[in-house]
């Protein structure tokens, strides 16, 4: 009797891995190269463009104040001998000031949830919806089961008529 409970077991066993291994070779797995959209899409490329030349403009004005940060504090240190202890007091509290506002303004401006990271945001967001719905559509037009991204590491190896990237860029560039 446990002989028989045996075979029966290897025999589910074996049906069960047969049906899985027919069902995994009618799976189609494709990939893209989400780098490479981003790089090659004309859209995608102006969105860079607006986006480091705000933060170019945040940038260079942080530079500019740190600039008068460091030509205050010069000055202070120069002085300091020849200044009464009210003018070096003024002078050490106008620096303080400066400092502050300068932390401000990278804070509000380039900080984790400043201004540029509100615009990128606002920017990108429209465009990775754009994209997720061109490869979406293309994977239910086609059959496709998975498509993964090669980017973020879950492909380690890929026959390269697998990939679907040009194929994305040829529905983005048509407008879709």
């Amino acid at each position: 009797m446990k002989a028989s409970k045996f075979v029966v077991i290897l025999a589910a066993a074996v049906f069960f891995l047969m049906g899985a291994e027919s069902s995994y070779a009618q799976m189609k797995i494709r990939y893209v190269n989400s780098q490479r959209i981003l790089a090659e899409y004309p859209e995608a490329q102006e969105v860079q463009r607006k986006l480091d030349e705000l933060r170019a403009s945040y940038e260079k004005e942080y530079n500019q104040m740190l600039q008068q940060y460091d030509q205050l504090a010069k000055e202070l240190q120069s002085q300091s001998l020849l200044l009464s202890p009210e003018k070096k007091a003024e002078k050490e509290k106008q620096l303080q000031e400066l400092g502050m506002r300068i932390e401000q303004y990278r804070i509000q401006k380039l900080g984790p949830e400043g201004e540029y990271f509100q615009q990128n945001q606002k920017l990108t967001q429209p465009l990775f919806d754009k994209i997720n719905r061109v490869i979406q559509q293309i994977s239910q037009d086609e059959g496709y089961d998975f498509v993964l991204d090669v980017v973020q590491g879950v492909v380690l190896y890929a026959k390269p008529e697998y990939d679907i990237t040009d194929r994305i860029l040829e529905e983005l560039k048509k407008g879709k």
